[in-house]
């Protein structure tokens, strides 16, 4: 390589400021590797693994939950309206006592040949 081309270059890295580790790089990696090698096992470490998931499946349930809950009173409140309705009919004597009208019939002696 011919340096008297690349003078300029040369100088700006004479100028350069030389790398410099910290003290304590050697102390942060030896307590990385060891942080590393001491793995939690259990539910406490899947929890920490995994908080997003079970947070994101329990708020899904919640909404899950408000949205099926009127659906549900919706059903109720239209089986009331029918009951309401079939009570207040004329009709609803004879629904009564519609058993006890068969189970006469069917003991009628007029009816049997």
């Amino acid at each position: 390589m011919n340096t008297e081309e690349h003078d300029d270059l040369w100088q700006l890295l004479g100028k350069a400021k030389a790398p410099v580790s910290s003290p304590f790089f050697s102390r942060n990696v030896l307590r990385g590797i060891r942080e590393g090698m001491q793995e939690d096992v259990g539910f406490s470490a899947w929890f920490r693994s995994y908080w997003h998931v079970v947070t994101a499946t329990a708020c899904s349930l919640i909404l899950v939950g408000f949205l099926v809950m009127p659906a549900a009173e919706k059903q109720e409140s239209a089986t009331i309206l029918l009951a309401e309705k079939v009570s207040q009919s004329s009709d609803y004597q004879v629904i009564i006592n519609f058993d006890e009208l068969l189970a006469s019939e069917e003991s009628s002696i007029w009816l049997e040949n």
